[in-house]
């Protein structure tokens, strides 16, 4: 079985998932492919060549309204939270010297925007105090920055980490101010369940099973990911961002909610029940014929 995924970058618990394949219950070829925007990960749900995307979940709230969708869930939680960090240039001291300058964004009106937002907005400075421009994904957003593109961005690991080794500083984390912040969703057109569900089913009881070991065994999680190739700081991060449960948080969906109201944006008038799903997680639990 086959399943073509958009992410921005693959979270642990499918890199477990795969690393793990050979003992796994369910076997599935992942194709995952690294987006360079939540917009190219919108239109390729909507056309159909993407069969799922792992991506912020408050762009459900925003995609919904598009023409011709509306029909957009958020399946599964795949990471625990995200850790994200407002990272400036050098030149920026501390936070109130955004004061008139440039925050790049993936969008400006869904996903990370809203966080950076709400944070800006509890140091006063308000949506009118500085420029959003689009710079797309998390990796084009951090060239972008060390490029002299814009004055600050939300980063996320390793390319929080990285920005700093290059000279950049961290002005705020999210995390410490919002710890109910909830990390990436797994995010499916409910009109593509008949097509997709046997292997969106087979991964979901694939991430599931490399969960429960991961939980089970941290250390041996962490080395499997180091054996990858990741560096081993990197990897128990990652590995700290495994879920306790693959259900969507619903004090992580509620606090996405309130915070979007409070930006003004489109798409908040909604409860946990209307973008949350969990149909397809619900037949990954049911035990096989």
């Amino acid at each position: 079985m086959h399943l073509t995924v958009h992410w921005f970058v693959e979270p642990a618990i499918s890199m477990l998932a795969r690393i793990g394949a050979a003992t796994a219950p369910v076997r599935l070829s992942v194709d995952g492919i690294a987006t360079r925007s939540s917009d190219e990960q919108f239109e390729a749900l909507m056309s159909g060549t993407a069969d799922a995307a792992v991506t912020a979940m408050d762009n459900v709230m925003d995609w919904n309204l598009r023409l011709d969708a509306g029909d957009l869930r958020i399946v599964a939680q795949v990471e625990r939270t995200t850790h994200l960090s407002l990272i400036a240039t050098a030149a920026t001291t501390d936070i109130h010297g955004l004061n008139g300058k440039t925050l790049l964004v993936d969008a400006p009106a869904n996903g990370f925007v809203v966080a950076a937002r709400a944070l800006l907005d509890e140091f006063g400075l308000n949506s009118g105090s500085y420029a959003l421009k689009p710079a797309g994904g998390v990796r084009e957003r951090y060239e972008t920055l060390l490029a002299g593109g814009g004055d600050a961005t939300l980063l996320g690991p390793p390319f929080d980490g990285m920005a700093v080794a290059q000279g950049a500083r961290v002005l705020a984390r999210v995390n410490d101010r919002y710890p109910a912040f909830p990390g990436q969703g797994l995010v499916v057109r409910r009109s593509s369940y008949d097509r997709v569900r046997a292997r969106m089913v087979a991964w979901l009881t694939a991430m599931e099973y490399a969960r429960a070991q991961a939980q089970a065994n941290n250390s041996v999680a962490v080395s499997h990911l180091a054996g990858a190739g990741i560096s081993h700081p990197v990897a128990e991060t990652m590995v700290d961002l495994v879920p306790g449960t693959l259900v969507a948080d619903r004090k992580g969906i509620a606090l996405l909610i309130v915070q979007r109201q409070l930006a003004g944006l489109r798409g908040g008038n909604v409860a946990y029940s209307d973008i949350v799903d969990s149909d397809l997680l619900a037949s990954s639990r049911e035990p096989t014929q």
